[in-house]
């Protein structure tokens, strides 16, 4: 999923999740409030949180999701049933 740290109503967001075709859930952080606690410095930035809610990969700046690589441990993380 990913989460919206600006702070407006979200719908820039949803703007650019339905031009881009992205089908995850979108959450909207207006506060920042999940964004400190998870230690976000800046956007774009992403976090790979396992089912255990780990944080497994963290990274600021733009990522390529096509990437082998970070395909290949989305896929690892999402068979793991525990």
């Amino acid at each position: 999923m990913t989460v919206s740290l600006d702070g407006g109503d979200g719908l820039a967001v949803k703007k650019f999740m339905d031009e881009h075709k992205y089908t995850m859930p979108s959450a909207h952080d207006k506060g920042m409030a999940y964004g400190r606690a998870i230690n976000v410095r800046g956007v774009p930035s992403t976090v790979i949180i396992d089912r255990q809610q780990n944080i497994v990969a963290q990274g600021m700046g733009p990522l390529a999701l096509e990437r082998p690589d970070i395909r290949k441990m989305i896929q690892t993380l999402v068979a793991k049933q525990n």
